[in-house]
């Protein structure tokens, strides 16, 4: 977001506020609200957490700089306690409070640690809403002082020397988080000064994905379909049966059953009373064996069609 965007967004968060503050006839004085917002600075410089929050409304709303956004008390104590938590969390500094009614527009310095012993210097602006002598929104925008520009027709093979970039964590576990990587992305296409520092690499982002959402997801989600056991041994063994199995077709393994896909083989007709050409003529062309009965009688016309369309002969009655 450039300067100007930034200095209008604020200006018309004032504007409403301000209009809000006409209509109701003024919450609390600009003496109280300052004295909040003291107590909230308090909070920061000695490192508590619950102090901060005890500032803000249940229902406050928090936006972050990387387009997260925390809901209620809860949220912004678990976010506090982790950023206080971490040796390499930013550091704020030269923080100046402007009280505008129920609006406090706060200006600051804030310097991120970078690999290699360096720092990023960034220069802050929080827009707070104040409700019933309480905080009950706070949007936080980091702007960069002197980011450097790309380097012009830099060769392909020089290794770089600049900057390693900032690193935004984001955590996708829920749906809230995965709206606010959706807002995040959003304000990337929004600010070409952003899209650029992302697409240098000052700009990186450090997703992690919550395993326990991740497994729930898996075990809601449908089972891949499988037509028969016979496709889904075929499917990983494409060879372990016969050709008409693979082709999708009615099994030509030999016997009442193919014990490999465990599904019903092609029923084996049996051949009755004398077997000439003109009978062997009526069986299907899938046909591959025939059983011929105890007291059957075959012409020598029918052995030799037998022979011709590759028909192996099998004796005896069906158990």
């Amino acid at each position: 977001m450039s300067a100007d965007a930034l200095r209008e967004q604020i200006r018309a968060q004032v504007r409403t506020a301000l209009g809000a503050s006409k209509a109701t006839g003024g919450d609390a004085s600009a003496a109280s609200v300052t004295a909040l917002m003291q107590r909230f600075e308090a909070g920061y410089a000695a490192v508590n957490a619950e102090a901060i929050v005890a500032c803000f409304a249940h229902d406050v709303v928090w936006t972050l700089p990387d387009s997260r956004v925390l809901h209620g008390r809860a949220a912004c104590l678990v976010f506090l306690k982790e950023r206080f938590a971490s040796p390499t969390g930013p550091k704020f500094s030269d923080s100046h409070l402007n009280v505008l009614g129920q609006i406090v527009v706060q200006n600051y310095k804030v310097s991120v640690p970078l690999p290699g012993g360096k720092a990023l210097t960034l220069d802050g602006t929080d827009v707070y809403q104040i409700r019933d002598g309480l905080i009950a929104r706070k949007d936080a925008y980091w702007k960069q002082i002197g980011a450097p520009k790309p380097a012009a027709a830099a060769p392909a093979a020089a290794p770089a020397t600049g900057p390693q970039g900032v690193v935004v964590p984001l955590r996708v576990g829920t749906g809230a988080h995965a709206q606010a990587l959706t807002e995040l992305f959003k304000r990337l296409a929004a600010s070409p000064a952003l899209l650029q520092a992302a697409q240098s690499g000052l700009l990186r982002f450090d997703m992690r994905v919550d395993e326990a959402a991740v497994k729930a997801v898996a075990a809601a989600a449908p089972a891949a379909p499988v037509t028969s056991a016979m496709a889904a041994t075929t499917a990983t063994d494409p060879a372990a049966c016969c050709s008409s199995c693979k082709a999708g077709k009615a099994c030509e393994c030999k016997g009442d059953t193919c014990e490999l896909h465990d599904h019903p083989a092609e029923d084996i007709p049996e051949l009755k009373g004398v077997i000439g050409e003109k009978l062997l003529k009526t069986l299907p062309p899938s046909v591959k064996t025939v059983r011929m009965h105890p007291k059957a009688v075959m012409t020598p016309l029918g052995k030799e069609a037998l022979r011709k369309r590759g028909i192996t002969i099998e004796r005896g009655t069906k158990s």
